[in-house]
């Protein structure tokens, strides 16, 4: 395995933040499998999206908020959750939800620093294994 992907003593501030953002994803996702009558109401009647959308989105948010818990696949994991969240913000935005609209671009700002603080990380690993700078 590559040392790129071992982790650093300063690793720790980002793991608590993508651990938070994986259980925030997991009860997300949770809430739509579970087909809360709230939900599919706002899903098919308030945002005029097909039920299979609702479940779909469940399922991709239970998967990421997973995959935020392994620092392998946390960068990819992160950016995901940050493009569902677009879609949650124009979503809330446009059916006039401000609250939500807040909430959904909070976590988005979130995903998105985690994001890039763990592809900065991996760059500066993948230079130190290659030899082009000390550690």
């Amino acid at each position: 395995m590559s040392k790129a992907l071992e982790p650093k003593s300063g690793d720790r501030k980002f793991q608590v933040i993508a651990y938070i953002l994986g259980v925030a994803h997991l009860i997300f996702g949770a809430t739509k499998l579970m087909g809360q009558a709230d939900l599919t109401k706002e899903f098919t009647e308030i945002w005029h999206f097909p039920l299979w959308f609702m479940y779909f989105v469940g399922i991709a948010q239970t998967l990421g908020g997973i995959a935020l818990f392994t620092r392998q696949l946390r960068m990819p994991a992160s950016l995901a959750m940050a493009l569902i969240m677009i879609g949650a913000i124009a979503t809330t935005f446009i059916s006039g939800q401000w609250i939500n609209v807040v909430i959904c671009f909070v976590v988005m700002f979130v995903c998105i620093i985690t994001f890039v603080a763990r592809l900065k990380d991996l760059a500066i690993e993948l230079a130190i294994e290659q030899g082009y700078t000390k550690k």
